[in-house]
């Protein structure tokens, strides 16, 4: 047994080894998603007033090469932090209930969502990622991870680049802990790789220069409207949901307050510099230098 789980450790750290030689592949399958995405928003920019702030098409945002710094770089490195925790996480669980080397549970899809089939292993993998999502986002509004996640609110200009601003710890320790941990309870890749797109399309949707609310959805669904009031001053403790803002309505954190849109983003104390390695930096200088203000740097009403 536990030399069947050293050969499969290995099996796997090899991957690990060939997928660093893949950097170029791994930004090769994120442009055409990029650019799709970019054409998409582009269209819906002629048209002022479909905007939610008509000030300025996303071409025009002022923070658009940090956003694209983090969209072509970060898919370089979260594969390798994917990899090492499905490593971790899978020889663990393998030196535990035995019977499969880690490789094989992670492929076969040993966890105990494994037995499913592909619609009902899709459809948990919507509802149950985005409700740990929403949570995880939550603990980022708090006292000891606010910092990291502040890069993501810095966005003076939000618009569907914002949502490629992720400090690396906020990515790794969100999205990438989260989708980590759906494969390990047995959601199988191809599941991921089916939905990801649509993520990433979501993903760019909600933090679009759009008016949209979807009418009575927007109990159900994240839209435009929703998710800008969570980068305001006023609202950045409310509307945590990332695809569904159905958690919001069941935890008393939604937020659309009717006949008004969102204006002011972007962090209140304008603590966080613009530029891609200055807010790389910024979380441990803010932390080493022991920041009195830290409170004043979380939004308002944030819990501890």
């Amino acid at each position: 047994m536990g030399r069947s789980s050293i050969m499969g450790t290995s099996s796997i750290l090899s991957s690990l080894q060939d997928a660093m030689h893949r950097s170029a592949d791994a930004l090769a399958g994120v442009m055409p998603w990029v650019l799709a995405i970019a054409v998409i928003f582009t269209v819906a920019a002629l048209w002022p007033g479909q905007r939610c702030n008509a000030d300025r098409p996303w071409w025009r945002n002022c923070g658009l090469v940090t956003d694209a710094c983090y969209c072509f770089l970060m898919p370089l490195f979260a594969p390798y932090v994917r990899i090492g925790l499905l490593s971790a996480g899978a020889t663990v669980i393998v030196l535990v209930i035995g019977g499969q080397r880690p490789d094989e549970y992670l492929l076969n899809g040993g966890g105990i969502l494994g037995r499913l089939g592909f619609p009902a292993q899709l459809a948990v993998y919507v509802i149950l990622s985005d409700f740990l999502l929403y949570w995880s986002h939550r603990l980022f509004h708090g006292s000891q991870l606010w910092r990291y996640h502040a890069v993501h609110h810095s966005a003076t200009d939000v618009d569907w680049t914002t949502a490629y601003r992720s400090h690396p710890v906020n990515l790794w320790c969100g999205p990438v802990l989260v989708t980590t941990a759906m494969i390990l309870l047995g959601i199988a890749p191809v599941v991921l790789a089916f939905w990801t797109p649509f993520d990433m399309l979501m993903a760019a949707f909600v933090h679009a220069n759009l008016k949209w609310t979807l009418g009575p959805l927007k109990y159900v669904v994240a839209s435009p409207v929703f998710h800008r009031w969570h980068h305001t001053y006023e609202a950045c403790e409310k509307n945590y949901g990332s695809s569904l803002a159905l958690w919001d309505v069941m935890f008393g954190t939604f937020f659309m307050p009717p006949g008004c849109l969102p204006v002011r983003y972007g962090v209140a104390d304008g603590s966080v510099p613009e530029g891609f390695l200055l807010q790389l930096a910024y979380p441990f200088r803010a932390a080493s230098s022991g920041d009195a203000n830290a409170a004043a740097q979380r939004p308002t009403g944030a819990k501890a």
